[in-house]
């Protein structure tokens, strides 16, 4: 579901595999080109280009109940498209979740942030948590670069692995105990299903660790990309604005210690990380070269609320969710301009 960059990559690698796969999206041209000509992947480092033909919908009821739902659409539009596949929920569905920034199932999973389970700033109403609560959901963190190079085309940029666990620690719904060192038998099957593609699966016993330390980079280099339209390389080069990035990796570690989800990782290995992946466009920067609303609630406002919550300072988040923000404004998203 939402067959772009990541989706259409993680489409082709369970399709290398064997799997039959079909392709939930929105009316527009890329869907429409699938549907017409097939799917292009093409692999930049491989060298190599592969057309699937993959049934395409852009109603869930036009197509067959599945054995795992991928959700692979921004955090934005992750209500409408639970909503969309409601039916398959209620049918005991399996669901992956592939998506940045702070899931809204978080606070359901830990003990230090209040009693109300709900994450505001992504799902205000909780409607998103009681359609699927955190049990029944596993998910997955991308740590690859893809991208739509036009309709129906995607190229696989670089790296390959794509980290999956249970949202809530090992545990499978259908049997509710823990399995094989904490990763459940769900996870093990579907990570077994993807080996044979071009995206290497790994297995994890704690996935809420995953999730943070991902966001540990993307809370920086995507909303600063965002703003000055720079490359990866382009903000780690310059000694001003990598000093911001790791000051905003320190104030989300922070908030991390303080929820219980404990990283050894530094600013410096964090942002070494994203070096490896070459000087690409983040996601968000792409967003915002195409007029679309970005993902900042969950990759900076998800933050922000949970430093409030734990008595966290985060004074550089602050100051870029708000830059950003008003940029958003007056692009035309989010709140209206002047409040």
């Amino acid at each position: 579901m939402g067959p772009g960059a990541v989706g259409a990559t993680l489409a082709g690698a369970f399709a290398a595999a064997g799997a039959e796969v079909c392709l939930l999206g929105r009316p527009g041209p890329h869907l429409d080109a699938i549907a017409e000509q097939g799917l292009l992947l093409c692999g930049r480092e491989r060298g190599d280009e592969v057309r699937h033909r993959f049934p395409t919908a852009y109603d869930a009821a036009r197509l067959p109940v599945p054995d795992l739902a991928v959700v692979c659409v921004k955090s934005q539009y992750l209500l409408p498209a639970a909503r969309s596949v409601r039916t398959w929920i209620e049918q005991g569905v399996d669901v992956l979740v592939v998506a940045n920034g702070v899931p809204w199932w978080l606070l359901s999973t830990v003990e230090r942030a209040g009693e109300d389970p709900v994450l505001r700033s992504v799902d205000p109403e909780g409607e998103l948590l009681r359609l699927l609560p955190a049990e029944r959901v596993m998910s997955g963190v991308a740590h690859f670069s893809s991208a739509v190079e036009g309709p129906g085309r995607v190229t696989h940029l670089s790296g390959d692995r794509l980290i999956i666990g249970d949202s809530r620690g090992g545990i499978d719904p259908r049997d509710g105990i823990d399995s094989r060192g904490g990763i459940s038998d769900r996870v093990h099957r579907y990570a077994t299903a993807l080996s044979a593609g071009p995206v290497r699966p790994e297995p994890s016993a704690d996935i809420r660790r995953d999730i943070w330390e991902k966001l540990l980079g993307n809370v920086n280099l995507n909303p600063v990309s965002a703003l000055t339209g720079a490359t990866v390389l382009d903000i780690l080069d310059d000694p001003d604005v990598r000093q911001l990035c790791a000051a905003m990796f320190e104030e989300t570690a922070a908030v991390g210690t303080a929820l219980g989800i404990e990283s050894a990782m530094t600013a410096d290995d964090r942002l070494d990380i994203a070096r490896k992946l070459g000087g690409f466009r983040t996601s968000m920067l792409q967003d915002a070269d195409r007029g679309r609303p970005l993902e900042l609630e969950a990759i900076v406002g998800a933050v922000r609320e949970l430093a409030r919550r734990t008595g966290v300072p985060s004074p550089s988040l602050d100051a870029v969710h708000g830059l950003l923000a008003l940029r958003e404004r007056v692009r035309g998203h989010g709140e209206s301009s002047g409040r």
